[in-house]
């Protein structure tokens, strides 16, 4: 089937590489004009085998016009109709946001999905919460992904994303393929894309975000970023955008916005069979038949465990002290962490795992390391990275009863 795709350019004004001290400029409304990403017209609906050869194994963005128009959430869910919905578990609750601008150092919060439902709009709460098992028979799949191997062996997670709209993301990064669809407002999203990625800084590597105002630009801080050239991505209710892993992106909401996120792992890309992927569309293909395996089982799987690895080493050469500091794990800087039996445990596996990756046992590990070690090795490293947070949740454990007492 003909795959149909425009390129629209933005109508964002370019600017100098000097920032205007009295002029506030948004992440992305800088630099040359910024261009859209490629899009599937309304209409062209394209396979799973499609999608992954044109789109997925190429790592590029793509917006799939009305793509969920046939979803029965897309006509369903209104706030009424969330209301008067029965058979919701008595304790059942959901994540809740307290800011609209995204702060990951603010604690989040936990109410009954009827109760968030009823104060949303009077607040500046929002939404972020597994799509609920009550409302999975509502989203049907979008045609490029019904695909019986994906959605049984692949999916992480499915995620609902729910507010009266004017929130606005970090600048971040996904560890996951993913597929945002939207039910109702409208979303920009803009990109850097990879060749430019060295520019934004990453001042919080363990959160895989930036620390950048994205509503006032800070030349000064991120000089970098006057030399993107940026893509963008316009949604409107129906359509569906496929991010590509790691890609870095901001994220702008407006209006009552609902969104459903599809992550899966970008590691199973190459497993899944696309020849026995089914090309004609079910609509009885929804949420509550998909399996998912969430992030625990990904993020300590070896793949993943290289990915990360292979990121903080880049072209260095680590000693074990510059090895472990640059992993940036949180709570070898925690003072409350520091100096603990649980510290000592975990400095030891780290000893243990940069010996592991030391192939060449010449005290440093560097890329020619990364690319000679025996895939048993990370096998073995993801299994010490397991046992560290497995001591960090009891060590939270611990600290949450010294807490109540």
């Amino acid at each position: 089937m003909a795959i149909y795709i425009a390129l629209i350019c933005g109508l964002l004004l370019p600017i100098s590489n000097t920032a205007v001290a009295e002029t506030k400029i948004a992440f992305g409304e800088a630099n040359p004009p910024s261009i859209h990403v490629a899009i599937v017209k309304k209409g062209s609906s394209i396979s799973t085998k499609d999608f992954f050869t044109t789109f997925v194994y190429e790592q590029s963005p793509v917006v799939f016009k009305a793509a969920i128009l046939d979803s029965p959430a897309y006509r369903l869910w209104t706030d009424e109709y969330f209301m008067k919905l029965s058979g919701i578990p008595r304790d059942h609750t959901v994540l809740v946001e307290s800011r609209k601008k995204e702060n990951r150092t603010a604690p989040p919060t936990r109410m009954p999905f009827k109760e968030f439902v009823s104060v949303y709009n009077l607040t500046d709460q929002y939404m972020v919460e597994s799509v609920p098992s009550f409302l999975r028979k509502d989203y049907m799949l979008p045609h490029h992904l019904q695909c019986e191997q994906l959605m049984r062996d692949v999916i992480v997670e499915t995620m609902m994303w729910y507010s009266s709209g004017g929130t606005v993301s970090v600048v971040h990064t996904d560890s996951v393929e993913n597929m945002n669809c939207l039910v109702s407002g409208t979303k920009r999203f803009v990109f850097v894309p990879p060749e430019y990625a060295d520019k934004v800084l990453f001042d919080h590597p363990e959160g895989s975000y930036s620390g950048i105002d994205v509503d006032d630009i800070d030349y000064a801080k991120y000089p970098g970023l006057a030399d993107i050239r940026f893509m963008h991505a316009d949604l409107e209710p129906g359509d569906c955008l496929y991010i590509p892993f790691k890609w870095i992106h901001q994220v702008r909401s407006h209006n009552r916005n609902i969104a459903v996120n599809i992550w899966w792992d970008t590691f199973k890309n190459k497993a899944i069979d696309l020849e026995r992927c089914d090309e004609d569309f079910d609509p009885a293909w929804t949420l509550d038949r998909v399996d998912t395996s969430g992030f625990e089982d990904l993020e300590s799987s070896p793949a993943m465990i290289r990915d990360f690895v292979t990121g903080v080493i880049g072209d260095n050469s680590l000693y074990v002290g510059k090895f472990i500091s640059s992993l940036n794990l949180p709570m070898m800087s925690d003072s409350g962490f520091v100096g603990s039996m649980e510290y000592n445990k975990v400095l030891a596996i780290l000893r243990k795992i940069f010996e592991l990756m030391d192939v060449g046992a010449d005290g440093k590990v560097d890329a020619l390391d990364i690319r000679d070690m025996p895939e048993s090795r990370w096998t073995d490293i993801s299994v010490y990275f397991k046992e560290i947070d497995a001591i960090e949740k009891d060590a939270e454990v611990i600290e949450e009863i010294h807490d109540e007492l």
